[in-house]
């Protein structure tokens, strides 16, 4: 399967306030506060439906929307890994999960993944239990930790480079290979009730990577929680629960 680049409106060198429009939402499933963030337009929302044929019908949107080129056939071959994807990140407690695919300016495409999870926190104080995630993530060497003052209140990134060995019979070449993967995370105590988000991106594309990090920069400043003391419910944002 290709992806037709012309079809990227985005490339990964002009990502601005201006690429932050699209709309996402995930109902609730549990009684968890209201969360509201933004995404770039090349951002397309996994299928979490429970019900299947909710589901795979998402899946097929979603494959049609990816592969605007292609053909029914296409379609309805990329439908169920798409679906499948989407439940194994619904049964991993994710309330939104999505792939943003840009132009790379190189003839090619740089693509990233994007979850956000809400697990139960004991915190009453979001200061606090960003404080005491600050403390837990410094002490391992090979996490790049750091404080965040977001407009939504305290938070604490996490930022991890791994590099995997790719068994000879699957990679491209026949020969055994490297490949590097970055992954940003940041966590945000629920100013509004006893809850963490746990926003993850994913990369393999390094090359794009300074810029991933600002879109994820972008991503996070958006977050409000309705309800919150100065913070207001914003139209047109998605919303995240487990």
């Amino acid at each position: 399967m290709s992806i037709d680049t012309n079809q990227a409106p985005t490339t990964v060198g002009d990502l601005d306030e201006t690429g932050i429009a699209q709309v996402f939402q995930r109902n609730a499933a549990v009684d968890i506060p209201p969360m509201h963030f933004e995404v770039p337009v090349n951002f397309l929302a996994y299928p979490l439906q429970e019900d299947p044929a909710e589901r795979d019908a998402a899946a097929y949107a979603f494959a049609r929307e990816l592969y605007k080129n292609g053909d029914e056939e296409l379609w309805r071959n990329a439908a169920p890994a798409i679906a499948a994807m989407g439940e194994m990140n619904a049964g991993a407690g994710i309330g939104w999960a999505g792939m943003g695919v840009f132009d790379n300016e190189q003839g090619g495409v740089a693509s990233c993944t994007l979850t956000v999870a809400a697990t139960e926190s004991d915190h009453m104080d979001p200061e606090i239990a960003a404080l005491g995630l600050r403390e837990a993530l410094v002490r391992d060497e090979f996490n790049d930790s750091r404080w965040l003052n977001l407009p939504c209140g305290p938070a604490v990134s996490r930022i991890t480079v791994t590099k995997y060995t790719v068994d000879p019979e699957l990679s491209a070449t026949g020969e055994a290979a490297e490949l590097v993967q970055g992954q940003i995370q940041v966590y945000v105590p629920f100013p509004t009730g006893p809850w963490l988000a746990i926003l993850t991106m994913q990369s393999a594309n390094m090359e794009a990577w300074v810029e991933f990090s600002q879109m994820m920069a972008m991503i996070v400043n958006s977050i409000s929680f309705p309800g919150a003391a100065g913070q207001a419910a914003v139209p047109g944002q998605a919303t995240a629960a487990e």
